[in-house]
């Protein structure tokens, strides 16, 4: 908003200096950007122009009357100037136009006045000059009358040209099937139909509240003018301007709120003006449809209130004047020490007790306000549980020379077809509204999509490794259409692993399917889980058929593991990688809540090899799940060390060797008890698999 100080003083006397104006109205919450000397205007007076930010919600405040009421507030000097209307004569019809608004709700006001036997020309100087000071161009008398006093007043005027107006009604309405309209820059625009139309029966002639028509504008011919002032839904001049990217004085000042109740008396202002430098005559009387006034509510304002929010005590007297200088009407309730306050129908931001309690800190000062800390109360905290797993988690896989990723959850259709996440049943994919790109249509049901982008992009840079996880959530849309997360954690491994320090292995070498269970072990380690968790081959169409596996606990799954698919390899150009996802939420919900802890044995353990050879696909877990349920108190451990295919290993066969570790609480073994307890376990598990002893 830019004003002049020659201007601000025709309503309100202000004798100080153009920067105690400027503190005062920044300090009132009217931030002043600029201060800029002004030498050759009116005539050669000296003058200042302001440049001001005025926040979204004091659409009051956009015109040089609005702050004059705020620099008299500010003052205590009343506000001289006086643009009440004079014409209330309120007609139906007016030189045969008549109004017709079809949906209030857009349109609650629309007011028109006529001026008869206009002469086209220049404005005067220093209306030409105080409009081009502000930022307006300057283009003829009655086009400049509405927007000096749409500055004035801060209602915006349009004037239509009455000539080319045949139908004799002004019908406000929504585009509905108009789809195209070209405007005061010639430019044809594409409408939506919500957008509200001023109409000259059924023909469009203004954009309303953003820009009028290129089919009734007022050129050097027009004689007789139809001045249009109104009041619009500041949410529908907001979609269309916004969507057309037409950003108008008109349609700034009604996004943020005008007036309704200044229809009538800017129009009769800029009648004035008109009749004075057009040279033309006012009809007598107004056209005004007013079908839907506003409903002011009162708001109670209490003093403990004002104490509570402020943390400081404003005399109850000054509290009136304050209220009553910014135009509030107020009603004392008896005894309560509290007042109902009304708001006039320009301070749209007033809807609540918190909004009266702001006014009156900024009128009273914020300087005068101490500033106190609050009385805390400590207490202690309760330890946030999921969120002690997420630190311990990601110290761990740092220490294991992991980078953490962070991506945005949306991705496209084709990855989410491909990667179908760590869901039980059926999965149906989140759709984004309003996507950016094609790319972010949909929100991701696994991790791996945004890892596998960024090990893209890794490449692309030539990086010759790539190690990183990345710990976030994953959704679906469930068939009852309600959204579903969960949170999961997921890696991706590629290149060589460098271990650093005392046993620096130099380059070192690529890394591998075991490297990556390891890994995955480790984190199972973290949480507890490693003994209780099951490995099982894995059929992915993302993964190698026969190096993945899936992670099962008490037969549920908790997630997968391996080496990438051939076929995704040649779909993303790039090389063999190791990728994992964890679901972080079931690690979370099995790991032990306490940790049992035992004195460290005092008897020797005897361990005893097994080499065993079975079919190729038999998973090595499913012996060791075998040998436990057997429930031998004195079977301590039990460790696969060994897997070997080859020669003296008959076709479609592997041997697997295991250590198998015995110890009892209270005695040393002999060899003896060990033996035979070995021999029953060996002949057992022969049994069940078909398994063959390997010597």
């Amino acid at each position: 908003m830019k004003f002049t100080l020659n201007w601000l003083k025709e309503f309100v006397a202000f004798d100080d200096s153009p920067e105690k104006l400027s503190e005062l109205l920044t300090m009132a919450g009217l931030e002043v950007e600029s201060v800029t000397p002004l030498s050759a205007i009116e005539g050669g007076a000296s003058d200042w122009l302001f440049e001001i930010s005025v926040t979204p919600n004091r659409g009051d405040c956009l015109s040089v009357m609005g702050l004059a009421r705020e620099v008299s507030v500010l003052t205590g000097n009343t506000v001289t100037a006086n643009l009440a209307h004079r014409d209330g004569n309120t007609v139906q019809s007016l030189a045969g136009m008549a109004i017709e608004i079809t949906d209030p709700e857009l349109c609650p006001r629309y007011s028109a006045k006529v001026i008869e036997g206009v002469r086209m020309g220049q404005a005067p100087v220093w209306m030409r000059d105080r409009l081009e000071a502000c930022g307006v161009r300057a283009l003829n008398n009655v086009v400049d009358v509405t927007n000096y006093v749409m500055l004035e007043t801060g209602q915006p005027l349009h004037a239509f040209d009455l000539d080319r107006l045949t139908d004799g009604r002004i019908v406000v309405r929504r585009a509905g099937s108009v789809k195209k309209f070209i405007t005061l820059d010639g430019i044809e625009r594409e409408l939506s139909e919500s957008d509200l139309l001023i109409c000259d029966g059924e023909m469009p002639i203004a954009l309303a509240g953003v820009m009028g028509g290129h089919n009734s504008e007022v050129t050097n011919q027009t004689r007789r003018v139809l001045l249009e002032s109104a009041h619009f839904d500041p949410t529908t001049i907001r979609r269309t301007a916004k969507r057309l990217g037409l950003h108008s004085e008109a349609s700034h000042r009604f996004e943020r709120g005008v007036d309704p109740s200044g229809t009538v008396a800017a129009a009769d202002r800029a009648t004035a003006l008109m009749a004075e430098y057009a040279g033309g005559s006012v009809e007598a009387g107004v056209l005004d449809s007013y079908p839907r006034p506003p409903k002011i509510s009162s708001i109670l304002l209490r003093q403990e209130s004002i104490e509570k929010l402020l943390g400081t005590r404003i005399p109850p007297d000054q509290v009136e004047k304050f209220l009553k200088a910014l135009g509030l009407k107020i009603h004392k309730r008896a005894g309560q020490g509290s007042l109902e306050v009304l708001p006039p129908t320009r301070r749209t931001d007033l809807t609540r007790e918190a909004d009266l309690i702001e006014d009156l800190a900024r009128l009273y000062g914020y300087q005068n306000i101490p500033t106190t800390l609050p009385i805390l109360q400590c207490a202690a905290a309760r330890a946030d549980y999921h969120l002690a797993w997420e630190r311990r988690i990601r110290s761990f896989l740092a220490g294991e020379g992991l980078v953490e990723a962070i991506n945005l959850p949306f991705t496209s259709e084709a990855m989410n077809h491909a990667f179908s996440g760590l869901w039980d049943g059926p999965t149906s994919a989140v759709p984004v509204l309003n996507p950016l790109v094609k790319e972010s249509a949909e929100m991701r049901l696994s991790l791996l999509p945004g890892l596998i982008d960024n090990f893209r992009l890794n490449l692309a840079q030539q990086a010759e490794n790539f190690f990183a996880y990345q710990l976030g959530k994953i959704f679906r849309r469930q068939a009852n259409g309600e959204i579903e997360e969960k949170q999961c954690l997921a890696g991706l491994l590629f290149g060589s692993r460098t271990r650093k320090g005392l046993r620096s292995s130099g380059n070192g070498s690529a890394i591998g399917f075991l490297d990556s269970k390891g890994l995955v072990e480790g984190i199972l380690d973290v949480f507890h889980l490693r003994e209780s968790v099951i490995w099982s081959r894995a059929k992915l169409s993302v993964l190698h058929p026969g190096r993945a596996s899936d992670l099962l606990y008490d037969g549920q799954k908790i997630g997968h593991m391996g080496e990438s698919h051939p076929n995704l390899i040649d779909q993303f150009g790039v090389p063999a990688f190791l990728p994992f996802e964890l679901d972080f939420d079931k690690l979370v919900q099995y790991s032990p809540r306490q940790i049992k802890a035992s004195s460290l044995p005092r008897y020797p353990a005897v361990e005893r090899d097994i080499a065993l050879v079975v079919d190729q696909a038999l998973p090595s877990q499913q012996i060791i799940g075998c040998i436990n349920e057997l429930g031998q108190t004195l079977i301590e451990r039990i460790e696969v060390f060994d897997e070997y295919r080859g020669a003296s290993i008959p076709e479609g066969k592997k041997s697997l060797a295991y250590k198998i570790s015995y110890r009892a609480n209270d005695r040393t073994l002999t060899d003896g008890e060990v033996n035979a307890l070995h021999q029953d376990l060996v002949d057992h598990v022969g049994k069940v698999f078909t398994a063959q002893r390997r010597s």
